[in-house]
Parts: C-alpha cells; sequence; structure tokens
C-alpha cells in the first residue's frame, strides 16, 4: 500500500480510501459495515471517507471503537449550510464516529460559486471555524460532486479549503460545468498549491461492467495529481480488488521513481 501527505496538510493517509457511502447497499446491519472496515484496514486501508448524509458514520463509529484513533483518517461531510445546523453536524459525527475529533470536515457538493460565497456556506464555515479551534475538526474542505468550471475556479481560490473531493474518471464521465480537460486542469493546479486531492466516480458511480473495471481504477491510481483515490467498497471481492490495484500501483510507481 502506498502512503503519502494529504496535500499541504500533516495527515498521512493511504492512496486507496474507502468511500463508505454505499455500505448500507450490503450490509445489514452497522457491525457488518464495520467489520468491512476493519477487513479494509487489515489491508492497509487507513483513509476513511464518509458523510452524514450516507448514514454510515455509525459503521465507522463501531469500527473505531475497536481499534487505536490514530490508526486511520477519517473524512466526513455535511451538507448543512447554516451556522446552527452545521456545528449539530459535527457534534453528530463525533457521536456517531465514536471519536473525539475527525480529520477532516468537508461542505458537501458545492454547486455554484455563488452557492459556496452565500451567507449560509458563511455560516456553515463559522461552525467549521470555530470546531476547528475548539480541536473538533483538524482540517476544511468541500465536495464539489460532479461539478466543475467556475466551481472548480472558487473553491481552489478559497484560502481556507485545505481539501477537495472531485469527480475524475477515465473518460471524464458525469462531469457538469466544463470540458474534462479543463477539469484535470483545475486538479492540477489545486495539487500544485497544495490542497489535498480525492477523486470519487472512478468507476462512474458503479455504471462500468464489472470486467471493464480494473482498468478505470487502474486510470485512477495512475493519475498523479490525485493524491486519494475513493472507492465505495461494499464487499470483501471488492477489497481483494482495490487492495491489489493500489499495490500494484505502488509498486509501479516505486520502480519508476528508481529509474528516474
Amino acid at each position: 500500500m502506498e502512503y503519502l501527505t494529504y496535500g499541504k496538510t500533516n495527515l498521512e493517509i493511504s492512496r486507496l480510501c474507502y468511500g463508505a457511502g454505499r455500505l448500507p447497499d450490503t450490509c445489514k446491519t452497522i457491525d457488518a459495515g464495520a467489520r468491512l472496515m476493519l477487513k479494509a484496514l487489515d489491508e492497509g486501508v487507513t483513509f476513511w471517507d464518509t458523510a452524514e448524509g450516507y448514514g454510515t458514520q455509525p459503521h465507522l463509529g463501531e469500527a473505531i471503537r475497536q481499534i487505536n484513533r490514530d490508526e486511520i483518517v477519517i473524512q466526513t461531510k455535511t451538507a448543512n449550510k447554516d451556522h446552527d445546523s452545521a456545528a449539530t453536524s459535527i457534534d453528530k459525527a463525533l457521536q456517531e464516529l465514536q471519536t473525539d475529533y475527525v480529520d477532516i470536515m468537508l461542505l458537501h457538493a458545492i454547486s455554484s460559486p455563488d452557492d459556496l460565497a452565500t451567507r449560509e456556506r458563511e455560516g456553515a464555515f463559522d461552525a467549521f471555524r470555530e470546531a476547528k479551534a475548539d480541536g473538533k475538526i483538524s482540517f476544511i474542505g468541500c465536495s464539489t460532486h460532479t461539478y466543475t468550471g467556475p466551481v472548480m475556479d472558487a473553491v481552489i481560490d478559497h484560502p481556507e479549503i485545505d481539501v477537495i473531493l472531485t469527480t475524475a474518471n477515465k473518460e471524464g464521465r458525469m462531469l457538469e460545468g466544463g470540458t474534462f480537460e479543463k477539469h484535470l486542469e483545475y486538479i492540477e493546479r489545486a495539487y500544485n498549491l497544495g490542497k489535498g486531492i480525492s477523486i470519487m466516480k472512478v468507476i462512474v458511480a458503479g455504471d462500468i461492467p464489472e470486467a471493464d473495471r480494473p482498468e478505470w481504477i487502474e486510470w485512477g491510481f495512475d493519475l498523479e495529481t490525485a493524491h486519494a483515490i475513493n472507492l465505495g467498497m461494499t464487499e470483501d471481492r471488492h477489497i481483494d480488488l482495490d487492495v491489489g490495484i493500489a499495490r500494484a500501483s505502488a509498486r509501479k510507481r516505486l520502480i519508476q521513481s528508481k529509474a528516474a
């Protein structure tokens, strides 16, 4: 498994990120979801991504209860925009995740520059700032969901956004608001500025034939400007596949670096 520093944060993450959004698809209980998280950790996956809206924070929390908290990096999100509801979301995350702090808290699904700049979102930012001062969260970021173009300009230029979670896959599918070529330029610009960059929708939310998925996942790991590749894993076989590809990518990058 490859580990690296997440942009200018001091967080060391596994390049393979466990995207826990779809755990309820196959896990009928919180314990079943926790078991998958712990299996992934045993394979070296130390970066876990969830969100209040996914309903999976309790699954991660049950896994966290059984390990040392400093073994993993947790990234979660809230779609709430005003101060009070965002503050409530942060406290809910700490309770459900069974932790005293969250490593990264994201504003979920920024859809336009105006969305980021609204008074409501500024209220959420205030809640994030307060939580950071209180030690409840370590870093602030956002997810852009499927949006690019002006949205990426806005979040890259925001001085308090440390981390960006954005869509990227080998054909640029699902993107709205700009071209795939330009989107890759945005990702590179953010990366060069020191933002932590995670990519999602690498297999187009599962809309890729199963036989073709390894090729699409490999593309994600080949994207040098992505610190982390966020993949939804809902079964043991998904973990086995993704870990295998992550390890092969790490070996390839090591060989390339030695040859350079």
